[in-house]
């Protein structure tokens, strides 16, 4: 007997497009519309996340290590790119510091500052792009956010020395995208990526060790690995210096964990408080996943296998040199985290409400992420401002300063006056500030400058001796006189204390000088300032009954120093010529 088709009719026909669209709720039509222009939310946080990073690092300047490519690698050959920077190969990013200061000089830093910001949005696409192929596209869009504003890594987006540990994670995230896509000109593209990943820091040896693991299994293409693997050793054996101690060999287990958490803490703009409960979840859900038959793929495994590394070779090289939660050590782990999630997330069904619920979570984490930025921005902008005003003063001096000086060693150890001096006269350019820039500068950054010139140009008080005043020589101009009366004579201005206290008077030193007599029984306090808000005291004081001479060398700053003078005794202040 013939088989007849069941009649079809309207109220059993399925219903079209529009019909379906008009049954989805809101929040339905909503995700439907980020998938469907995903790409365009994707431009918008790329935009919006190189805005705020380059706003959060205004006013920044070089810092700390970054100031040992300013004053060698400037003018060095392919032997300074090959030396090793704190532990780290840097070949690619010493390279590109020698282009930027040939092309943008000194006075620039926000170019230099670029390149980080351009990175790390390259990373935040390429992990869309990679999630994107295993998840839907508005979770793949959350991931990519998750690093786009990760402000816990604040070093790593502010500081522009960090483009090396940046541009291994880039180029190690366009080879894992490359290796996804098969061709002779995918893997010859991915293996020069992993070369510049294994040329600009230490991090290129985990994503190395990720991507020997995926290509395990694929004998034909682990010349993608070796050839960097190779050159990497070369160097090593050339000009790797080992940073492991005995002391963080035993420190690493504790280390490492502590590595992880922060990792796990910082994607949530968290500290080790809140890390270790995650990493502790992450751990869990990693192990009910593996425990599934045929559940760990050639990804997954390079992912672990690459994290794993990463904190255990930091832990061996960095236990007994810096602090776990540091956020320079955050950046690649969050971004193998976010990656190990997506690949735990391949299949299952996330729906648009799911969706929904995680697009405020993470929203809240990336801003909580800024605030830890900001916090770190500050204090970056305090440490660039009080070096680029104390090296503005160095350069003001630089006729009295000798080379071995140095004028910050705290936040600026490799800078010496002589190589600082060089550097500026063969680049042509200054990262300094000029006096108007140091006068407008924070109280604690003029101090600073200040400092600088009282240690160089050494203000000298000494007898008069056979030296005679002129008529002619400007008199000094008071400029403040608190418990006291003043009178001028010609090229002197007499101070006499009122009954009650000693007199506080400040004067502008002319050029040459001036001379200070004390007539009275008492000595006179003498302290000195030109850009700083308070001053500061001299070892020497105007002693009684005394004639002394206050001379300063000359400079190329127009701004006059200003002196202090503290006394119960009359005094005359008068002015020199040379």
């Amino acid at each position: 007997m013939p088989v007849t088709s069941p009649t079809v009719t309207p109220e059993h026909q399925a219903p079209s497009t529009g019909q379906a669209k008009a049954k989805m709720g809101l929040l339905e039509r909503t995700v439907e519309a980020v998938e469907r222009h995903s790409v365009w939310a994707l431009a918008g946080l790329l935009v919006l996340s190189g805005a705020v990073v380059m706003y959060m690092g205004r006013g920044l300047s070089f810092y700390y290590d970054e100031w040992e490519w300013l004053l060698h690698d400037y003018g060095g050959g392919i032997q300074l790119m090959l030396h090793d920077h704190a532990g780290n190969i840097s070949f690619f990013p010493a390279a590109i510091y020698k282009v930027l200061f040939r092309v943008v000089g000194f006075n620039h830093y926000a170019v230099f500052r670029l390149d980080v910001v351009i990175l790390n949005l390259i990373c935040g696409a390429l992990i869309y792009v990679m999630a994107a192929r295993r998840i839907p596209r508005v979770p793949a869009l959350l991931a990519a956010a998750l690093i786009l504003f990760l402000g816990s890594a604040w070093e790593d987006l502010l500081w522009g020395f960090q483009v090396g540990y940046l541009l291994s994670v880039a180029s190690g995230l366009a080879t894992l995208a490359l290796l996804e896509r098969s061709g002779r000109r995918n893997d010859i593209a991915a293996m020069l990526c992993l070369v510049v990943a294994a040329g600009s820091s230490s991090l290129g040896v985990p994503i190395m060790v990720g991507v020997g693991v995926e290509l395990a299994r694929q004998r034909r293409r682990a010349w993608i690995v070796l050839v960097p693997a190779a050159l990497y050793v070369l160097w090593y054996l050339s000009y790797g210096v080992s940073q492991i101690t005995q002391n963080g060999v035993l420190d690493t287990p504790s280390y490492s964990t502590d590595l992880a958490a922060s990792a796990f803490g910082g994607l949530v703009g968290r500290g080790l408080e809140w890390g270790r409960p995650l990493a502790l979840v992450g751990l869990l859900a990693a192990v009910r996943h593996l425990t599934r038959p045929f559940a760990v793929s050639a990804r997954l495994a390079s992912l672990l296998a690459a994290v794993l590394t990463l904190w255990i070779i930091t832990g061996l090289a960095r236990s007994t040199l810096g602090a776990p939660e540091s956020s320079r050590y955050i950046y690649l782990g969050a971004v193998l985290i976010v990656l190990i999630g997506v690949e735990l997330l391949r299949g299952v069904t996330i729906t648009p409400r799911m969706s929904a619920i995680a697009t405020p979570i993470v929203i809240l984490c990336a801003f909580t992420s800024l605030t830890v930025m900001h916090t770190g921005a500050l204090g970056l902008r305090t440490t660039s401002k009080t070096v680029i005003a104390q090296l503005g003063a160095l350069e003001l001096a630089r006729a009295y300063a000798p080379p071995s000086y140095r004028p910050n060693p705290e936040k600026a150890p490799p800078v010496y006056a002589g190589l600082y001096l060089h550097a500026v006269r063969s680049i042509g350019s200054s990262p300094a500030d000029t006096p108007a820039e140091i006068l407008a500068s924070e109280p604690p950054a003029r101090a600073a400058a200040d400092a600088v010139l009282l240690a160089l140009e050494a203000p000298s008080l000494r007898p008069l001796g056979r030296a005679r005043l002129s008529p002619l020589a400007p008199a000094p101009t008071i400029t403040s006189l608190n418990q006291g009366t003043r009178s001028q004579q010609a090229e002197c201005v007499q101070l006499r204390p009122l009954a009650g206290g000693p007199m506080t008077s400040t004067l502008n030193v002319p050029s040459d000088g001036v001379v200070i007599r004390n007539e009275g029984s008492a000595p006179a306090a003498l302290a000195l300032r030109r850009f700083g808000a308070s001053f500061d005291p001299l070892p020497d004081s105007a002693a009684s009954h005394s004639e002394n001479v206050l001379s300063l060398p000359a400079d190329a700053a127009q701004i006059p120093w200003q002196l202090q003078l503290v006394s119960a005794t009359r005094l005359s202040v008068c002015g020199l010529l040379a």
